[in-house]
């Protein structure tokens, strides 16, 4: 009898183990397999690149009267560019030239005193009229200096019209870098290449 009854004990023994096993193994094979399926996502989850943030167009501030871009200029220095930069204006020794800060393209405070000078001067000349020729150096593109020589010279026609002259006789023209004074490629000579440059024409 009690070889018997630890026979069946040992029988049942051996079939609870039997079974705990399997349904380890089972239930280790279903976690593994439920973790695979999570960590993997399906094509429908795979998020596609967000498409970049397209970068604001700039904002070109219309003055009164609007900055005339010119078209590419013959070489500076040369009496054909003389003629065409000059169109029944003169330029002034009186009237200084604007210096810019490369990249700067608005009117600085030291700036000021000069430009109150050519306000003075066009005020005491009511007939006269100002053109304003805008310039860069040649680092860039050209249609980027042609867009920086335009705010600059915007920038000095709007302060012009804030200190009383009348729009109507103040024009403005963006040259970039087509016309430089300076030919060298210097830090010096480019500073010298950035400004704002006054012609009047007087009846």
């Amino acid at each position: 009898m009690g070889d018997g009854t630890r026979s069946v004990f040992s029988t049942f023994g051996s079939l609870v183990i039997v079974i705990a096993l399997t349904g380890c193994s089972g239930t280790s094979w279903q976690f593994w397999k439920t973790s695979s399926t999570a960590e993997a996502p399906t094509s429908s989850e795979v998020a596609s690149p967000a498409p970049e943030p397209k970068t604001a167009e700039p904002v070109l501030v219309t003055s009164h009267p609007p900055v005339t871009t010119a078209t590419p200029a013959p070489a500076a220095g040369t009496a054909a560019a003389a003629a065409a930069s000059s169109n029944g204006y003169v330029e002034l020794p009186g009237l200084a030239d604007i210096r810019f800060r490369s990249g700067q393209v608005t009117v600085g405070k030291a700036d000021a005193k000069t430009l109150d000078g050519i306000v003075r001067w066009l005020k005491e000349r009511p007939d006269s009229v100002v053109m304003i020729e805008g310039h860069t150096d040649d680092l860039g593109t050209r249609e980027q200096n042609l867009t920086i020589a335009e705010k600059r010279a915007e920038s000095i026609m709007r302060y012009l019209i804030s200190k009383g002259l009348e729009p109507k006789r103040i024009s403005a023209i963006s040259y970039g870098s087509e016309r430089p004074i300076c030919a060298e490629k210097t830090t010096a000579c480019r500073a010298k290449n950035r400004r704002a440059r006054f012609l009047v024409k007087q009846p």
